[in-house]
């Protein structure tokens, strides 16, 4: 039988027993899941930080993936907790927006409001449902739980979108959207943005250099390329742009 396969994405950090409780839960309900952590460093509460990181994720795993994603500055408030289908794909968490944008170039094709009580840990607190609510049903989804079974149709839920670039002027505004550990800051501009002469300002800093590599030009040198992700990058050569130029996520950047 394949084992099914879940991913964790959280702002829960690695100080807490948070991420391993949540895994004990889900465990006990699918001891053959294969967990993959993608991240616990979301920063508190950055609801598009986690949306960025999860849509930048999911297209590397195969049909039938569970997605445990929670991001949850409204646990237990009156945010539904959900489950989400997307192309054979499975997402469970808050309806806080979290989805809707990881999710936007996916589409959104069923949704369930948690409301079977049964799929749930019996004692609910108002602060750890990614324990008593998300953990549970995503170990029943990974066990074969249809996703009707979990609770009631939604036809509605939280729509957000992650910031796109706008154009203010002739020249094109956009925002760092995350910060990776090497300090590189990956903004929300793309190749479509750039125009034929580079000339970027973020913070106090122009960039002038457009490089497909880090070791294309001097190291300590800032620079810019595209990453991973197809998104445009502002990086130092052996360093931390973030540390360096003083910025983080939301900064403004202005191409032109």
């Amino acid at each position: 039988m394949n084992r099914p396969i879940v991913t964790l994405l959280t702002d829960f950090g690695s100080r807490d027993p948070f991420v391993g409780i949540m895994k004990g839960v889900l465990l006990s309900i699918s001891p053959e899941a294969q967990l993959v952590d993608l991240t616990h460093e979301v920063p508190p509460h950055a609801v598009m930080a986690g949306a960025f990181l999860l849509k930048s994720s999911i297209d590397y795993f195969p049909k039938g993936t569970v997605h445990l994603a929670v991001v949850d500055p409204g646990v237990g408030s009156t945010r539904k907790p959900i489950a989400i289908q997307s192309k054979g794909h499975y997402f469970v968490g808050p309806d806080n927006g979290l989805f809707s944008a990881a999710l936007k170039e996916w589409g959104i094709d069923r949704a369930v409001e948690l409301t079977e009580r049964k799929y749930q840990l019996v004692d609910l607190s108002s602060t750890f449902h990614g324990r008593d609510i998300f953990a549970p049903v995503t170990g029943h989804l990974a066990k074969g739980t249809p996703l009707a079974k979990l609770g009631k149709k939604m036809n509605h839920w939280v729509w957000r979108e992650m910031p796109k670039p706008f154009k203010p002027s002739n020249r094109w505004m956009g925002e760092v959207l995350w910060v990776d550990r090497f300090g590189n800051l990956i903004t929300n501009l793309e190749k479509k943005h750039i125009p034929e002469t580079f000339r970027l300002r973020i913070g106090k800093t122009v960039v002038l250099n457009l490089a497909t590599h880090y070791a294309e030009v001097k190291r300590g040198t800032v620079v810019a390329l595209f990453g991973s992700t197809g998104h445009l990058e502002i990086s130092i050569n052996g360093g931390n742009a973030a540390q360096k130029l003083g910025v983080a996520i939301g900064a403004s950047v202005l191409l032109g």
